[in-house]
């Protein structure tokens, strides 16, 4: 009798260790696989689940995820690095409440054959809407403006210089003309010159970012935008 009664002591202290200790890699293998259901590849990844008590994990409330990955590749953003924490999720909603984090070596494809790199990517505030303040470097933003003066005006630019707040300075054959960088209604970023609108970079739809707002610093360009990444997440 005192045998069967250790046996059963035994399972309990088993089965109340494994609901306590076990949900947190089970909950990471899942999100692992729900991300790469919504079209997620990297190298490598190492998720972190976390909820007091643990056991809430299996209910699919989580306190916080940890994410942080290399050469990564999701719908329309490539990095070199992603290091994203989500606290308050709903693993069964794909949702979360606030995110921060960032990404570095990233490249934000337009949905036209094209992409646009970013040094980085800082992100912070609620999932649904967090602030990406994205940082641009001058060399790029220059590359940038001359190919779409070319393909919009046909006008070779031989240099172009970043002026703060938010011009440039395009110098071509014969001509120095001063234009200005502008967010178009669309959330695309565009050159606005004498000549017209050219615009320079365009989100591609599957990726939920929305440019708002701009301005050249010493680094480059900073852009400012909302990111959903409770959308991104599939939720």
């Amino acid at each position: 009798m005192r045998g069967c009664l250790f046996v059963l002591v035994l399972a309990a202290a088993l089965v109340a260790a494994i609901a306590w200790f076990a949900p947190a890699p089970i909950v990471a293998a899942v999100i692992g696989g729900a991300l790469q259901s919504n079209g997620y590849q990297s190298s490598s990844t190492t998720i972190t689940a976390t909820a007091d008590p643990p056991p809430r994990l299996l209910l699919g409330h989580a306190d916080r995820i940890a994410i942080d990955a290399s050469d990564v590749a999701w719908k329309a953003l490539r990095a070199r690095h992603l290091a994203l924490i989500l606290e308050g999720v709903d693993l069964f909603a794909r949702t979360a409440d606030t995110v921060h984090g960032t990404i570095e070596g990233a490249e934000i494809a337009d949905g036209r054959g094209g992409t646009a790199a970013a040094s980085s990517i800082e992100l912070a505030g609620p999932a649904n809407a967090a602030a990406a303040t994205i940082t641009v470097d001058r060399a790029t933003v220059e590359a940038l403006v001359q190919a779409a003066v070319q393909q919009q005006f046909g006008v070779t630019a031989t240099s172009v210089d970043l002026v703060q707040p938010d011009r440039l300075r395009i110098v071509t054959p014969g001509l120095t003309a001063e234009a200005s960088l502008v967010i178009d209604d669309d959330g695309s970023l565009a050159v606005s010159t004498p000549l017209g609108t050219a615009p320079i970079v365009r989100i591609d739809p599957s990726l939920p970012l929305q440019l708002r707002t701009m301005e050249v610093v010493p680094a480059g360009l900073r852009l400012v935008g909302r990111l959903d990444v409770s959308g991104l997440l599939g939720g």
